[in-house]
């Protein structure tokens, strides 16, 4: 019984100095210190009576929140009349609390806060304080934010204790603490929005297209509605021929992540902030790889070939879906250089989302970084300015089988057994490298079933 007594007497003994959470002006040190004469810590108690009974001397640059996740302020202090020498000062250390504003300064009401740096440098040194016990609910809230200068006085020989370091001056900063949640939600918010702003323009331009996806998915037994055909990434960011462009998803993907981070920032600190020159580049790097890309790219198919493959119904002559695998492949082919890109764009995007919503103005990318995505846009947009194998070779061939045709028509009755065997030759053989480029626009039995002379008559566009 008595053992049990002693425990409840340490538990409540244990919550009682839980309550009153030490604020100190030294580095961290081993808790269960209470206030006593010569202490080095201050209780929550002492800090409210003395922000009531004395006056703030402290003088300070306007306090300002941050963008940073965890609440957090940054302001500059100055060396007050009460600390004469410059050697005093910079043995000064901080303190910082909040106070829920407009009401009277109680002890159970103070959030204390971690300064960096805790000691005081030149006259005029810039202080950043964090208080990661700040609750915050879904709107702004107002708080008084008082940071404490302490000087140590020493040691005490008589008494073999440690003087306490005094409150030499302290300031009082009104400031606006606003919402991560609110912030946060207004970030997401803001990129979705614009999402969907473009998912309605690409639908309004695009509606030829829908149609066939919807056909082909009631034929499937599927139903496609119009916004979630427009809401695909891949709708958005195909060009003109139906295939999704790489340059066309790094614009798109940097231009959401900034317009949420800058909706984020705008919500948390009330301003815009500024761009660093790393994400200018980045930006930069993406943008010009996105218009030489657009220069440089060619039709895989010369002019007079692709009519021809559509007008024998070889080709399907109807909308392309775009696909995820256009981004990596193309003319039949994996593209290492679009892989390498796609890559380090994921990785540049998501150090954007962590580490920018803090600070976009100091947000760096390694310069290696930037140097790899310059590279590979480089050789990017080159590979597209120089002839390609599969397309050269996809022309001639169907140039070849074009010739043969020609020669079978125009071939007299002597002549037709062997030009037909020509052009059967060259249809044979055309078949694996269409496959190889066009994948499922490919109809093999257009192909062997075709003659010389034959054409197909163009499908009837589906109803929009």
């Amino acid at each position: 019984m008595r053992l049990v007594l002693i425990a409840v007497l340490l538990l409540l003994g244990h919550g009682a100095m839980a309550e009153e959470t030490l604020i100190e002006c030294s580095p961290a040190r081993a808790p269960g210190v209470t206030e006593q004469t010569g202490s080095r810590f201050m209780v929550r108690s002492s800090v409210a009576r003395h922000l009531t009974d004395a006056a703030p001397t402290l003088k300070l640059d306007s306090a300002r929140q941050t963008a940073m996740a965890v609440p957090t302020i940054e302001v500059t202090a100055f060396r007050p009349e009460g600390i004469a020498s410059a050697a005093e000062w910079r043995a000064t250390w901080f303190e910082a609390v909040l106070h829920p504003a407009g009401r009277p300064i109680l002890a159970e009401a103070l959030l204390r806060g971690t300064v960096r740096p805790p000691a005081a440098g030149d006259d005029r040194t810039p202080l950043v304080a964090e208080f990661p016990t700040l609750d915050g609910g879904w709107l702004p809230s107002r708080w008084d934010v008082y940071v404490l200068a302490c000087v140590d006085k020493g040691h005490d020989g008589a008494s073999g204790r440690e003087n306490s370091r005094e409150v030499r001056a302290f300031a009082r900063q009104p400031l606006y603490v606003s919402s991560l949640k609110l912030s946060a939600a207004t970030g997401i918010a803001a990129a979705l929005g614009l999402y969907l702003l473009l998912a309605l323009a690409t639908l309004r331009t695009q509606r030829r297209q829908y149609a066939f996806a919807r056909d082909r998915a009631q034929a499937e037994g599927r139903h496609l509605s119009p916004l979630a055909f427009a809401l695909r990434p891949t709708t958005i960011m195909q060009d003109a021929f139906g295939h999704c462009s790489l340059a066309r998803f790094q614009v798109l993907l940097f231009t959401l992540v900034l317009t949420g981070i800058y909706a984020y920032v705008l919500m948390r600190i009330g301003t815009l902030s500024n761009l660093s020159n790393s994400v200018l580049g980045l930006l930069g790097i993406t943008l010009t790889g996105s218009v030489l890309g657009r220069v440089a790219d060619g039709p895989v198919l010369e002019t007079p070939n692709r009519v021809w493959l559509l007008g024998t119904g070889i080709l399907d002559p109807t909308p392309r879906l775009p696909e995820w695998t256009d981004l990596i492949a193309g003319d039949g082919e994996i593209d290492v250089t679009r892989v390498q890109a796609l890559a380090f764009t994921i990785f540049a995007a998501a150090a954007l989302i962590i580490k920018g919503t803090g600070n976009l103005a100091s947000f760096e990318i390694p310069d290696e970084i930037n140097y790899l995505m310059g590279i590979s846009q480089a050789v990017y947009v080159a590979g597209k300015a120089l002839p390609r194998d599969a397309a050269k070779r996809l022309n001639d061939e169907v140039r070849a089988m074009r010739e043969a045709e020609r020669a079978a028509l125009d071939a007299d009755d002597a002549a037709h057994p062997s030009a037909l065997r020509g052009f059967e030759t060259a249809r044979n053989a055309i078949g694996s490298v269409l496959f190889d480029v066009f994948g499922d626009r490919f109809d093999d039995r257009a192909l062997r079933d075709m003659v010389p002379g034959q054409r197909r008559a163009p499908p009837i566009p589906a109803a929009p």
